[in-house]
């Protein structure tokens, strides 16, 4: 097994091998090698972590950065949950390939089972009226109701005189169908997986959602066969549904539709791919949409690109771009950055959603504030933006430009 960090190299391989093609935790490049003092073509990662097979027997298994091994994985996950936006675009973030074996990387193993899990309970805490469906009875009932199953009935009641009772089958019109049960057994076994994150700051509400979300599920009873859970399926028309249901079967799939292997999984991980730039997005995301709700557009669709976020308001207009790059605390921004979100400062659509109507190509140039969102690790809990106005925080200027700022967003991290 090769182990490697976030931007390292894999120091074992040194040429291009085909197998090591077809991995998305890697690419072949050259970068900089402080231990030789030259530039050096290798595979290296990038802004993914995950665990892969290179092939049958190698596996590639790569990590946070140096400096952040401590991330709060379910404290980023709870963060991007806040708004449906952000859960609407989460399965962009990551990919699992539940029909390969497991591979050991005991420090990826609270990464990815939170993360399947609370994003399907996201989902499936939006669904506010379950579905109703015809559901085919057969049952020994003291009340005649759809057809009486001669045979049936003769052998179980008459010929044991229990003339009380007739076996009938019938067609129920009812919440209790396929699609809703296979959605009650994964929150089921959500409940059980979570019920072992108890002593995590987010638990109450992670708890209280999913306590939520079961009481709508109380006349559904959870019974699915999982020969049959391949075959459910949902209709076109109810999105949130084919969600829920495609992450319910990802549940179940990942414990093996055994709820006792929830807490028993060992340091066994599924392979997977998790796109750190990404979740950082959405996290930072999450924390934008908590504090200021409808002043904030995520990924406008503007003539020069999509801005991570615009911010309006009656006194402060700005341009946010999320950056998954450390070194800006102390380093100055990269020059492609530069041009990027100074382009979005003069696209017409983008000026025209924050505001400034009535501008045409000949319009002198408003002067909108750029400003680039990095992260450090901290163990702050609390959302830097919440209870202050954006201008507050645009206080770290970038040198030798002009209305451009950097905000440092904390990536959460567990103490030790």
């Amino acid at each position: 097994m090769n182990s490697i960090h976030e931007h390292e190299r894999i120091k074992t391989v040194y040429q291009q091998t085909e197998k090591y093609e077809q991995l998305s935790l890697v690419t072949w490049e050259k970068h900089w090698d402080n231990d030789i003092g030259e530039d050096v073509w290798g595979y290296y990662a990038s802004f993914k972590i995950g665990a892969e097979w290179v092939d049958e027997q190698e596996s590639l298994v790569v990590t946070t950065k140096r400096g952040m091994e401590n991330i709060d994985f379910l404290g980023m996950f709870m963060a991007c949950f806040s708004s449906n936006l952000a859960i609407e675009s989460f399965s962009e973030i990551y990919s699992i390939r539940a029909d390969q074996p497991t591979i050991n990387a005991p420090s990826l193993k609270g990464v990815i089972t939170p993360l399947i899990v609370l994003h399907f309970l996201g989902v499936v805490s939006r669904i506010k009226t379950l579905k109703k469906g015809y559901v085919h009875r057969s049952e020994n009932i003291r009340k005649v109701k759809g057809r009486i199953r001669i045979l049936k009935n003769e052998r179980t009641n008459i010929a044991l005189k229990r003339l009380d009772r007739t076996y009938c089958e019938y067609d129920e019109y009812s919440v209790d169908i396929p699609e809703n049960r296979i959605l009650k057994k994964a929150l089921l076994f959500a409940q059980r997986m979570l019920s072992a994150m108890q002593s995590h700051h987010s638990y109450d509400t992670i708890h209280q959602k999913l306590a939520k979300t079961l009481t709508l599920f109380e006349n559904v009873s959870g019974d699915v066969e999982i020969r049959d859970i391949k075959f459910i399926k949902s209709h076109k028309l109810f999105q949130d549904y084919a969600e829920a249901i495609r992450l319910a079967k990802q549940v179940l799939s990942h414990f093996d539709y055994s709820i006792n292997k929830v807490s028993d999984r060992g340091n066994g991980v599924v392979p997977f791919v998790l796109d750190m730039s990404l979740l950082y997005e959405h996290y930072v995301y999450g924390l934008l949409y908590e504090a200021y709700n409808r002043k904030i557009t995520y990924q406008f669709n503007g003539a020069t690109g999509y801005p991570d976020f615009l911010y309006s308001s009656n006194g402060f207009k700005a341009i946010l771009d999320t950056k998954y790059i450390p070194k800006y605390e102390n380093q100055p921004l990269d020059t492609y950055v530069i041009r990027q979100l100074s382009g979005y400062g003069r696209d017409l659509a983008i000026m025209k959603r924050l505001g400034y109507d009535g501008l045409s190509e000949e319009s002198p140039t408003p002067s909108i504030p750029c400003v680039i969102i990095y992260p450090e690790e901290s163990n702050k809990k609390k959302n830097p933006f919440k209870g202050k106005p954006l201008s507050e925080l645009c206080t770290k200027r970038v040198r030798r430009l002009s209305q451009f700022y950097k905000i440092s967003i904390p990536i959460p991290i567990i103490s030790k």
